[in-house]
């Protein structure tokens, strides 16, 4: 009986242990801002914030919301009962000169999500990379160094075969004659594919701590998630992209319309071929016959639904980077530079495979369904 009264006990107090930790942890926020700021002024604000904000800073340290009022005629609200002091206190004792300063900055990285939005690549390139050219892996790669997606028009639908067609003047890129060449342009495309993702998220990471966003100032998430986001987008474009094309071998062309069971029972060897295909350029691989069919109720409603989830998208980003405080216009200028560099560089990756697509395209008659 003493035993199991000991055991008992023991639980008890692992309940109440567990139970106060999740407690605190649901009371405490991330206290990983206005620890570093951006060079141009991050002096000053330093020395504001030690000086002149030591009481709202310490407050803030505590990562304890609960243990403080809310600034309602402040504009605080649940989530930035601590943050809110601190960014108040900033703002008043920063001179005119340098508010005016951030105010350009701000602007600045207000234009830059439709900005890269132009230069980076569509929804429908990176989604015949992954279903025809069969690399999902690169798409991946390429659409987290693409954090914003092109915007199509709404209820303008690109022919996929029209990609895939070659046009007077377009680009034949040079077949690689020996498989170390070949290994060797793979494994460039992937260096610079993983070069560009870790930038973009290295800058989107750096935004969210060296900055507050002035409408969600309790996180240090905010642009990672902007930058997180296009993936969403870009599944969703290989889905509607599916709804119209298919790449099929020899030993697939009777199976794209299977049932259930023998779909799960070819997706090991289908993922296998996903597998070999992902580290074979298209300009070396096989010869890509495609299957192609009409547009149908389905496609025509998720691509609107894509386009209305690209404007979001891109509305999303030029508000919260526009929101964004405590950065100089030559800290947003380099910012800016760096997006600029991973977006072109993952551009030129998609149209080079997108190339070789061509180059190895045998044209097929489109199938109605």
């Amino acid at each position: 009986m003493a035993t199991r009264a000991s055991f008992r006990l023991q639980i008890n107090a692992v309940h109440i242990l567990l139970t106060s930790l999740l407690i605190a942890s649901s009371s405490a926020e991330t206290t990983s801002q206005f620890q570093n700021f951006y060079p141009q002024h991050g002096d000053k604000y330093e020395y504001i914030l030690h000086h002149n904000c030591s009481l709202q800073f310490a407050n803030y340290l505590t990562g304890r919301p609960l243990d403080f009022t809310l600034d309602w005629l402040g504009g605080a609200g649940e989530g930035s009962v601590l943050t809110q002091p601190v960014v108040e206190c900033l703002l008043k004792n920063i001179s005119e000169y340098i508010k005016a300063a951030s105010s350009a900055a701000q602007v600045i990285l207000g234009v830059t999500p439709p900005l890269l939005a132009t230069l980076g690549a569509s929804a429908e390139e990176l989604a015949m990379l992954n279903v025809v050219g069969r690399r999902p892996l690169l798409a991946l790669l390429i659409s987290v160094g693409s954090p914003s997606v092109y915007m199509e028009r709404v209820f303008e639908f690109r022919q996929p075969e029209t990609m895939l067609h070659y046009s007077p003047g377009q680009y034949r890129p040079v077949k690689p004659d020996t498989m170390w060449k070949q290994r060797l342009f793979v494994m460039i495309q992937y260096l610079v594919a993983i070069g560009a993702a870790a930038n973009v998220v290295t800058l989107s990471w750096q935004l969210g701590v060296r900055t507050v966003c002035s409408w969600w100032s309790n996180t240090v998430f905010a642009p990672l998630v902007w930058t997180i986001l296009c993936i969403p987008i870009h599944v969703a474009g290989t889905f509607a992209l599916r709804l119209r094309v298919r790449r099929v071998y020899s030993d697939e062309e009777k199976s794209l319309n299977i049932r259930f069971r023998k779909w799960l029972r070819l997706l090991p060897k289908r993922l296998h071929d996903y597998w070999e295909s992902e580290w074979v350029p298209a300009v070396t691989g096989d010869e890509i016959r495609t299957v192609h069919f009409e547009e149908g109720s389905v496609y025509i409603a998720w691509s609107w639904l894509l386009s209305v989830a690209t404007v979001i998208h891109i509305l999303y980003g030029s508000l919260l980077l526009s929101g964004l405080l405590f950065i100089g216009p030559r800290d947003a200028l380099l910012i800016v530079f760096r997006y600029v560099v991973s977006v072109l560089v993952c551009r030129i990756l998609i149209r080079a495979e997108l190339a070789g697509m061509r180059s190895r395209y045998v044209a097929e008659p489109k199938v109605e369904r």
